[in-house]
């Protein structure tokens, strides 16, 4: 009886350690070249009161900030220069303003002094580097550039 409990503890521990082999990894970098954007937006953020019914009786209001897009239309993309132009209002405070970029790359890094992106900064500079990269280890710096519309 001993043996073949020993026998079943041995077939255990030989089959959870072949269920170990190193895993494959889906290797995204036989794409090649993804380090474009395909579009960016400027926001800020807007104070708003919003009531919970769920926690309050007395119908208490609690603040709450949201994202609020100023930019206005999709920006134009130029894959050729590596530039993005995004157009927002005249009227626009870009004094505490934040940048959101849609891309196909892995990764985005600000370059130099350009804020990281999705944090309220300072945009007043209104032209920004950002190196992207993609899985194959390309990387393309784009600039974006924020201009004034009507």
């Amino acid at each position: 009886m001993k043996k073949n409990i020993l026998i079943l503890y041995i077939l255990v521990i030989a089959g959870v350690l072949s269920a170990c082999e190193p895993r494959i990894d889906f290797d995204e970098g036989q794409w090649g070249d993804t380090a474009f954007i395909t579009n960016v937006n400027i926001f800020t953020l807007q104070a708003d009161e919003h009531e919970l019914q769920e926690y309050y009786e007395n119908e208490e209001l609690t603040p709450a900030r949201r994202r609020l897009i100023i930019s206005t239309g999709n920006a134009v993309i130029e894959d050729e220069n590596f530039t993005a132009t995004v157009t927002v209002p005249a009227a626009a405070d870009l004094s505490r303003a934040g940048i959101i970029i849609n891309h196909q790359s892995m990764r985005v890094e600000p370059v130099g002094l350009s804020p990281v992106a999705g944090i309220i900064t300072d945009l007043s500079d209104r032209e920004f580097i950002y190196k992207l990269v993609s899985a194959d280890g390309t990387t393309h710096d784009w600039v974006i550039r924020i201009v004034e519309g009507q």
